[in-house]
């Protein structure tokens, strides 16, 4: 049993018995009693920034949900725990219209006080607390600013309350991510509410320490997802013109990690303004969020390849490439294992995709996108290039760390005006099947051509029980048919494209596309299949523009 098992596992028993002692600790008298704060004398309403919108519901159910139902909303108990969970983090709130629903918010946020004004195991979540906290602060009209004295004091009161309960236990959110949203929930309260300056500057310090843990020296955050750098500059930038408005001194650190994250950020991006979908990253549309900081003069010069993902951009032909090794067990909850996978775009149309994460779906589902074989990428005998440990004590506090990861042992970037390199290689298949897997992907701009070289190096002299699958996922939009000579035509957005793949047996698959927040799409993937047969098997391919 491996060493890293183990100390997850103590460490998760741990936990659940803290979780157990602490909750009876919560719903005591005295817990409620240590939590009331002194009434604020004044407050400030200078936090309705736009750029919120990236954090509001889009979806507009549970706003329906609260006009219709109003006061007796938190009587609803036949809803699935996580629509319950949206509902109480008020995040559907900025849907209401100030003048025609001020009185319905009363209504619903009265309500609520009513029943949940003390420690609830449920709507006290911590995570779900500091979403409620950021917007009855962003809502000031309709909360804290409201004409009825008793009413918007009531409310002041309750957040300050639940403020005074997040700070004492936000060493308590095992995700670092969450940590650093529920510090923002602290210091709009400490910069909205006069008297509480105490919550913004020791939310500052836990944040500086927070960045120096989640993000690694070059500023790429330690779980490898795209999505999570996107997230993380979003909310620094939300924490800078927070402090900004209320005319706190902006700290050194937050410039400088804004900056670094900035230059990763633009690298990383599509020229669609999309990101890729590796490591637990879904569809993200990111135009709104570069506008705003665009507004506000942030302009950030890409830092190519920095990050171990290798990037290959010319003109409109642009390709990525997973070459990050995996992160560490406490980072790895939402990796998925598709090292050397690739996903190819032109003209802002994506051709090639990863599958995406399907953590919002069913566990199966998002044990499945974890999988290698979800990916643009390589499985040997139907094996994917990690395992992840299946412990359910472990999972419900780690994810799906790691029983066994690779390793990326080379990668190689190189580009010039018409053409770019991808080349990198890793050991994931070595322990069990004696194999190295090397991947070289040539993207020619002027040719309209991607030129693919998979190299799989076997140790062994017995091949026969070794069989590979290379898997070419593509959008679900996307119409694939297969000409009598075993290529594959792909038809996309008035886009055709020809994939060839000589001497190799090329067969066309059902695939599962788990990128989109709202639903699982059904879609194809093209698969090289075969057995590997000599020492170095190299498996050439091709995508090529056919109109």
């Amino acid at each position: 049993m491996k060493i890293s098992f183990v100390k997850l596992w103590i460490i998760s028993l741990w936990r659940l018995l803290k979780n157990n002692i602490r909750t009876i600790y919560f719903n005591s008298k005295q817990y409620n009693q240590s939590l009331k704060a002194t009434p604020a004398s004044r407050n400030y309403d200078i936090h309705n920034v736009h750029i919120l919108g990236e954090l509001q519901d889009k979806n507009t159910k549970n706003y329906i949900l609260a006009k219709q139902f109003k006061k007796n909303l938190w009587k609803i108990n036949n809803l699935k725990q996580e629509r319950i969970n949206n509902l109480h983090k008020f995040s559907w709130l900025p849907h209401l219209d100030i003048k025609k629903d001020k009185e319905l918010a009363k209504i619903i946020i009265d309500a609520w006080l009513e029943k949940n004004n003390n420690y609830q195991s449920t709507t006290w979540d911590l995570l779900v607390l500091a979403n409620r906290i950021i917007f009855w602060i962003t809502s000031p009209s309709l909360t804290i600013r409201h004409d009825d004295l008793i009413y918007r004091t009531k409310i002041t009161n309750s957040i300050l309350k639940q403020c005074v309960h997040l700070s004492k236990n936000i060493t308590h959110l095992h995700s670092k991510k969450d940590r650093i949203y529920a510090l923002f929930s602290l210091i709009l309260a400490g910069t909205t509410f006069e008297g509480y300056k105490k919550f913004t500057d020791s939310s500052i310090k836990i944040l500086n320490n927070q960045l120096k843990n989640i993000l690694d020296k070059k500023g790429f955050v330690e779980t490898k997802n795209i999505q999570d750098q996107f997230w993380i500059l979003h909310h620094l930038i939300l924490i800078k013109e927070s402090l900004y408005l209320a005319q706190y001194p902006i700290p050194e650190f937050l410039d400088e990690r804004i900056e670094q994250l900035g230059k990763l950020y633009a690298s990383l991006l599509y020229a669609n303004d999309t990101i890729p979908l590796f490591n637990g990253a879904k569809y993200y549309d990111c135009s709104n969020f570069n506008q705003f900081i665009k507004s506000k003069g942030y302009k950030f010069v890409k830092d190519n390849n920095e990050s171990h993902f290798l990037f290959g951009k010319i003109k409109k032909l642009e390709a990525i490439m997973d070459t990050n090794n995996p992160p560490s067990d406490f980072y790895s909850q939402d990796y998925q294992a598709g090292c050397l996978s690739f996903e190819m775009m032109y003209g802002g149309t994506k051709i090639i995709t990863n599958c995406g994460y399907a953590h919002n779906f069913s566990k199966e589902l998002a044990y499945l996108s974890q999988s290698t074989a979800a990916h643009s990428c390589l499985t040997i005998n139907d094996t994917s290039s990690c395992i992840f440990q299946k412990n359910p004590l472990i999972k419900q506090y780690h994810g799906n760390s790691l029983l066994k990861k690779l390793k990326v042992y080379k990668r190689e970037f190189s580009n010039d005006k018409i053409s770019f390199s991808l080349s990198s290689a890793h050991d994931g298949y070595q322990e069990k099947y004696g194999t190295l897997f090397e991947r070289t992907i040539v993207g020619n701009e002027e040719q309209k051509l991607l030129h693919g070289e998979d190299t799989l190096i076997v140790s062994k002299n017995d091949y026969a029980f070794l069989n590979f699958s290379i898997r070419f996922h593509v959008m679900p939009e996307a119409k694939l048919i297969q000409t009598h000579g075993g290529d594959v035509l792909i038809s996309i957005e008035n886009q055709g494209w020809k994939f060839k793949s000589p001497g190799q047996t090329i067969t066309i698959d059902n695939s599962l596309y788990f990128a989109d927040t709202e639903k699982v799409q059904e879609t194809k993937c093209i698969v090289i299949e075969g057995t590997l047969n000599k020492e170095i098997n190299k498996i050439l391919w091709s995508l090529e523009k056919s109109n």
